[in-house]
C-alpha cells in the first residue's frame, strides 16, 4: 500500500539577493507515520555549488552542509521517536501539516526549501531516491546550467541599467494551464501572454549532439506555444557560442542559429548589449538608452 509523503528539496543559496541556487538534497516527511528522512550530497561532491558559485570556498559549503546535516540527523532522531525531544518545534506537535511547515519554513543562513510537493510511494526509501533521481541525478543542477543562470542575470542587468527593467516580468510561465514554457523576461499583454520574451541559451557545450539537443528544444518549445495561440509575438535569444572558430560544434551551433533565425528569433551575442536593449525597448518609451 502506497503512502503519502511530503517533500521539499534542499537548496544552497550563498546569496540570498540574488535568489540562484543549487539543489543539493531532498527531505521527506509521512505525516501519518511522523516519520521524517533528508539526502544530501556527499561533502566531497562540490562540482556543482563551484560552477554555479565559483567565488565560494569549499571548506565554507561543506561546514554548511555538514551543519545541516546534523540539525537534520537530530530531527530524524526526535521525529522518528527515537528517544531525543523535539524542541525546536513543540507548538506543532497535535498539528497535521505544522511539523513539515516548521522543517521547512523559510530561515536565516545559506540554505532555501525552493520546491514543496506531496509524492505517494511504497515507503520513505523509495520516495527519496525517486525525489534524487529527479532533482538531484538526472534533472539536478549542471555546469551547463549555471552558466544559463549567469547570463540571465547579466541580462537582467542590461534591462535595469536601460531602466527598462520594471517593464518586464522575471522568469515568468508563457502559455496555457497544460503547457508553459519559462522565458527570463517578458513583458506581459495579460492571460499569460507576452509581446516580448527574452531568454539566454548556452551553446558552448561539450559536444555537437549536446548543441543539436539544447537547440532542437526552443525549437520545440516555441513550436508548441504557437500550436496553443500563446507564442510570443516577439522573442530574443542572447547565445554563447562554442568556444572554437571550426569544427562539430561550431558547425551545429550555426545550424541552429539559422533554424531560430528562421522561426523568427532575435538571435544575438551575450554581450550585444545595444541590440537587447533595442529589442526590449517599449514603443512607448523609445528614447531608453544604456546608462
Amino acid at each position: 500500500m502506497k503512502r503519502t509523503y511530503d517533500f521539499a528539496t534542499i537548496g544552497f543559496r550563498p546569496y540570498a539577493e540574488t535568489e540562484e541556487f543549487v539543489t543539493i538534497g531532498v527531505v521527506a516527511l509521512d505525516v501519518a507515520a511522523r516519520h521524517f528522512d533528508f539526502i544530501l550530497q556527499k561533502a566531497q561532491k562540490t562540482g556543482r555549488v563551484l560552477g554555479m558559485f565559483p567565488a565560494i570556498e569549499k571548506t565554507l559549503y561543506r561546514e554548511a552542509r555538514n551543519k545541516l546535516e546534523a540539525e537534520f540527523d537530530g530531527i530524524r532522531q526526535a521525529v522518528n521517536g527515537l528517544g531525543v525531544e523535539v524542541p525546536l518545534f513543540p507548538p506543532f506537535r497535535e498539528k497535521e501539516n505544522g511539523l513539515f511547515a516548521a522543517i521547512t519554513s523559510p530561515r536565516e543562513g545559506v540554505f532555501c526549501f525552493p520546491v514543496k510537493g506531496r509524492r505517494m510511494a511504497e515507503d520513505m526509501k523509495t520516495v527519496l531516491e525517486k525525489l534524487k533521481a529527479r532533482f538531484i541525478d538526472q534533472d539536478g543542477f549542471t555546469i551547463h546550467q549555471a552558466a544559463e543562470q549567469q547570463m540571465a542575470k547579466a541580462l537582467r542587468r542590461v534591462l535595469e541599467d536601460a531602466k527598462i527593467l520594471p517593464a518586464y516580468a522575471k522568469d515568468v510561465k508563457i502559455g496555457p494551464e497544460e503547457y508553459h514554457v519559462i522565458f527570463t523576461l517578458a513583458h506581459l499583454t495579460g492571460d499569460r501572454r507576452a509581446d516580448r520574451a527574452l531568454r539566454p541559451l548556452n551553446f558552448d557545450l561539450p559536444t555537437s549532439t549536446d548543441i543539436f539537443n539544447h537547440g532542437d528544444e526552443w525549437t520545440q518549445k516555441i513550436k508548441r506555444l504557437r500550436q496553443l495561440g500563446f507564442r510570443p509575438d516577439r522573442c530574443l535569444v542572447t547565445a554563447r557560442e562554442p568556444n572554437e572558430e571550426a569544427g562539430l560544434r561550431r558547425n551545429a551551433f550555426l545550424q541552429i542559429q539559422k533554424e531560430l533565425l528562421n522561426d523568427d528569433f532575435v538571435f544575438v551575442g551575450e554581450f550585444e548589449t545595444d541590440k537587447v536593449v533595442d529589442f526590449a525597448r517599449l514603443p512607448e518609451a523609445p528614447d531608453l538608452k544604456l546608462a
